[in-house]
């Protein structure tokens, strides 16, 4: 109690804990007041610490927009939510800073970071434990909000932060099913849209290449000094550097929510008609088509197509969607162009409409015997795409009265 008690109060303290202990609970929970603004909760025992901040939805916020005018139903497919008229009302975005970074060995959440929309205001609610033996009084405050908002938006939620509440929950008892909770996990669809173009997919890393935005270090905190910081609050009492926990925390509800309304406006089908450099409208593309969506996705990488965004992926996924139609011809261009950039995908999907459908069995065998050498160059190439390719080099020489010869392996096709 270095900065909050007399060096004789503390030694009289550490002489009879249980006979001072609500002595020097309530001088830290004023110290805590005075430090960082909130209320404590109506509890008589072990009461939780909450802090309270709302925002304009209209306004930016760190400079960035928190509004999310609608949410796309190619989302809402994605995530599983049959109900299409969810708003940004229904929403619950969640965070939590425990006393550990993996689940388990009685870790806890020792603070439950979250944020709603409510009456053109986005409020940021944060619940604080002054001591571990509050958290079932956490509980009370966090159930009403599970209960009146229907969809849970995250970021790692599904692997960290659910499974950590609801093990708290069962701990103490109580059994609450947040794994069917309707759920928005933003890491995963971060992942669907910028897992090629980022170093990385974690929240502070898309804050800076996707949000523009960077933390103050002198005022944040690193993630993994986070649990130590607060078991050093339990020891001395000193709220100071929680100070950091608390804006690490609201930082991340706040941004969670910016990332989600900037998701939201610039992949909602139609696309803006200005193109947005930080979004790769390629994985926006194959987001609609993994949703079963083609007609939207056949547009968007279309219009990429059209402003000669050209690379072997998207012509690929172009043919894809022309041959699923049974558009050959466009399908077969659109592979030509991929087997000119040297795209195996592309060549052995070429190599099999000119064999089935142009019957072309000249040109598919130029292309096959190009694609072999492509696989047998790669020293880390699929023996059984080898195997099955010098069986269809056999069948189309069979086809041009060429004598077939038995499949070789990978060591015989070298020579070795």
């Amino acid at each position: 109690m270095v900065s909050y008690l007399s060096e004789m109060d503390f030694e009289k303290f550490m002489s009879d804990r249980e006979k001072y202990g609500a002595e020097i609970r309530q001088m830290i929970h004023k110290a805590l007041k005075s430090t960082i603004k909130g209320e404590f909760s109506a509890h008589k025992d072990y009461p939780v610490y909450v802090t309270k901040k709302q925002y304009r939805q209209t306004t930016m916020t760190d400079g960035l927009p928190i509004l999310i005018p609608n949410i796309p139903n190619v989302i809402l497919d994605w995530a599983g939510i049959e109900d299409k008229n969810i708003t940004h009302d229904d929403l619950l975005i969640l965070d939590l800073e425990t006393t550990g970074l993996s689940r388990g060995g009685g870790m806890i959440a020792f603070m439950i970071g979250i944020g709603y929309y409510e009456n053109d205001n986005y409020i940021v609610e944060q619940y604080f434990l002054p001591e571990p033996d509050a958290e079932i009084n956490s509980f009370d405050l966090i159930l009403p909000h599970l209960d009146r908002k229907g969809v849970l938006v995250t970021f790692n939620g599904k692997t960290f932060d659910l499974p950590v509440l609801e093990s708290r929950f069962l701990h103490n008892r109580l059994w609450i099913d947040l794994r069917s909770k309707q759920h928005i996990d933003l890491l995963h669809l971060a992942r669907r849209l910028w897992k090629k173009k980022m170093p990385s997919c974690a929240l502070e890393t898309l804050e800076y290449y996707i949000l523009g935005h960077i933390r103050d270090k002198e005022l944040d905190i690193e993630g993994s000094i986070i649990p130590q910081t607060y078991f050093q609050f339990l020891i001395n009492g000193d709220p100071e550097l929680l100070q950091r926990i608390f804006l690490h925390n609201r930082t991340d509800v706040l941004h969670t929510a910016a990332l989600f309304a900037m998701i939201c406006e610039q992949i909602d089908y139609p696309l803006p008609d200005d193109r947005d450099i930080r979004i790769d409208y390629h994985a926006v593309g194959r987001l609609y088509q993994s949703q079963g969506r083609k007609d939207e996705a056949k547009a968007i990488l279309t219009a990429l197509a059209d402003e000669n965004y050209i690379t072997p992926e998207l012509v690929y996924d172009l043919g894809i969607l022309h041959k699923k139609d049974k558009a050959f011809a466009e399908a077969e261009s659109f592979f030509r162009q991929g087997a000119d950039l040297l795209h195996n995908p592309s060549m052995l999907e070429l190599c099999i409409l000119l064999e089935q459908k142009s019957k072309d069995f000249e040109s598919a065998l130029m292309i096959a015997e190009a694609l072999s050498f492509n696989l047998l160059a790669d020293p880390y190439g699929n023996e059984k795409k080898l195997m099955e390719l010098e069986k269809r080099i056999s069948r189309l020489k069979a086809r041009m009265g060429k004598p077939p010869k038995a499949p070789k392996t990978r060591k015989e096709l070298k020579g070795e």
